[in-house]
């Protein structure tokens, strides 16, 4: 018999966040120290405003036109672009989350497996933030987290059922 379970049932419950003040600077140095990849933004009362991913703060530190290139296999070295300028170091003390938060995708602690699944493979997550019905933040869940909830569930408790 297999048991429902939600992505509330998966997710972590320590969650490193930032504030919409944090600046990229200071995000740099959580996702250094933290290890983590993606960085809920909430206000003072835990209310999810905004999520900062890994990805967002690279954009900050690498060429924008890099992001036009659809075939870098025939670049073999990137020469002085390698070197981050200190005019950059200087705007990740000015940036702060507000200014990188970006579509705010979440689901609530009672999400099912499949849907949050689902949710993030539609919008390319790799960590999904998970709150409460009041919006506040309670969890994160990765990909592994979920679906090793999922084979878990679904598939190992089927076979030796």
């Amino acid at each position: 018999m297999i048991t429902e379970v939600s992505v509330g049932d998966s997710m972590k419950r320590h969650v490193v966040t930032v504030t919409a003040s944090t600046t990229v600077q200071e995000a740099v140095r959580i996702v250094v120290e933290g290890r983590v990849g993606t960085l809920p933004v909430v206000d003072e009362e835990g209310l999810l405003t905004g999520v900062v991913r890994l990805a967002d703060l690279l954009g900050v530190f690498t060429p924008d036109f890099l992001a036009l290139l659809d075939d870098i296999d025939f670049v073999h070295d990137f020469g002085a672009m390698e070197q981050v300028h200190p005019q950059t170091i200087l705007q990740a003390r000015e940036l702060t989350m507000s200014d990188l938060a970006g579509t705010l995708v979440a689901v609530e602690e009672h999400c099912g497996l499949l849907h949050a699944l689902v949710t993030m493979v539609k919008h390319q997550l790799q960590d999904l933030p998970i709150v409460d019905e009041e919006g506040r933040l309670v969890g994160i869940a990765s990909r592994v987290d979920i679906a090793r909830s999922f084979f878990v569930t679904r598939v190992l408790w089927g076979i030796s059922s």
